[in-house]
């Protein structure tokens, strides 16, 4: 087997099989190495479902949302496989959140079909809600969610079938940039390649930084509950929505959650858990007080489904300080591209997919990346994005 490859792709979740795909179909020679075995579950692309919305409170991921969705769209007709499921989804909050302000205006300019319900409007269409009485409810039928396993699945399947090489269980030890290209020591072999893509999730600030780069990203522990339900008929996909509370001053902001799919009872998670860890000591635990703060929540808006916590799961996200992507080519490498996704990027998988392989191969993308670089950590007249939300809690260094 050769040693050497057109691309290698560093780490085999969510982002490195998309990116796999779409240069393996696109004709390419490319090597995946995923330090796990495939399809693990000490990432962030794994479990039942994820979100996928065109909703967004910065209009930069709203108009890039409808070619993820043109692309997963893609990915159903060649594998032949349902991946997403467009149940409609709701986004709830104070009237006057400016998070949910945003959403609201940025649906209007783009013409997006939603609706804006008062309590009473949004209790005839969703009585499995009780919201307070000065809070709105914000519904897309747009949105739903991505069957998140069967997308891994489908992705590994078709980039082999065009072509890729997926290496698991195969640790990167070391990165050596070169005068063309890079080297890439493993705990089995040693390769090169012209051009090298890493997306390794919350392991990328080890990598990212023997390419000299000390990025300022905090990886925090996120955490899935599903919660035993009343009354099953509720709450299934063609009777419950999506859902994401907009709070910015308030830590219950940023719950989220899903409709009964493939196992008992509703998810329920929350996109900060304000719970930070070192990434190589990642023990997969869940913490107590998450799942408090999360089953308080249900408790007040969902009775009807906060009589048990039926399971636990975990993964990590990587945050940088503005919550913004990294879509980017390497400062001093150009050889060297970038994603890291900002705990809100499954959605836009096979989009990163095909963006990291026009980055690669071109050394550019098509779409409007503004913002969204690498440099912006390291320069101050590097382009820039308002963050989308700044954590109260979030610690002054990265872990």
């Amino acid at each position: 087997m050769s040693k050497h490859s057109e691309v290698i792709v560093i780490g085999g979740g969510g982002m490195g099989l998309a990116t796999a795909w779409r240069l393996a179909k696109g004709g390419h020679d490319v090597r995946v190495l995923e330090q796990f075995k495939l399809m693990h579950k000490r990432g962030s692309s794994h479990t039942e479902h994820r979100i996928i919305r065109r909703t967004y409170n910065d209009d930069l991921y709203s108009r890039l949302m409808p070619e993820a969705y043109r692309l997963w769209a893609e990915l159903e007709a060649d594998s032949g496989e349902k991946l997403i499921y467009l149940v409609g989804g709701v986004e709830i909050g104070p009237a006057d959140d400016p998070t949910l302000r945003d959403i609201m205006r940025i649906n209007d300019e783009l013409g997006l079909p939603s609706a804006v319900w008062t309590p009473t409007e949004a209790a005839e269409h969703y009585p499995q809600f009780h919201l307070r009485p000065d809070w709105l409810m914000v519904y897309c039928g747009l949105n739903g969610f991505i069957a998140v396993d069967d997308c891994m699945r489908v992705k590994a399947e078709q980039a082999t079938k065009h072509g890729a090489q997926i290496q698991d269980e195969e640790p990167v030890l070391e990165i050596t940039p070169l005068a063309h290209g890079a080297q890439i020591r493993t705990t089995k072999d040693t390769y090169t390649c012209d051009k090298l893509v890493i997306t390794a999730g919350a392991y990328a600030v080890n990598l990212l930084k023997q390419v000299g780069l000390a990025v300022p990203y905090t990886i925090e522990l996120n955490q899935a509950h599903w919660f035993k339900v009343d009354r099953p008929e509720l709450f299934t996909p063609d009777r419950f929505p999506v859902f994401i509370v907009r709070h910015d001053h308030d830590q219950m902001g940023g719950i989220y959650g899903f409709p009964t799919f493939r196992n008992p009872g509703i998810k329920v998670s929350i996109h900060h858990s304000n719970q930070y860890i070192d990434i190589k000591h990642y023990d997969l635990i869940p913490r107590a007080e998450t799942t408090e703060r999360v089953w308080n929540w249900v408790r007040e808006f969902i009775p009807g489904a906060a009589s048990e916590v039926l399971n636990v799961g975990t993964c990590p996200y990587d945050f940088p300080p503005d919550e913004h992507f990294v879509l980017s080519l390497h400062p001093q490498y150009p050889d060297i591209a970038m994603a890291n996704m900002a705990g809100h990027g499954y959605k836009f998988a096979p989009l990163i997919g095909e963006i990291m392989a026009q980055l690669a191969i071109d050394g550019k993308s098509v779409y409007d990346l503004t913002g969204l670089g690498v440099d912006r950590f390291f320069s101050a007249t590097a382009a820039r994005r308002p963050a989308i939300h700044v954590d109260i809690a979030r610690p002054d260094s990265a872990h």
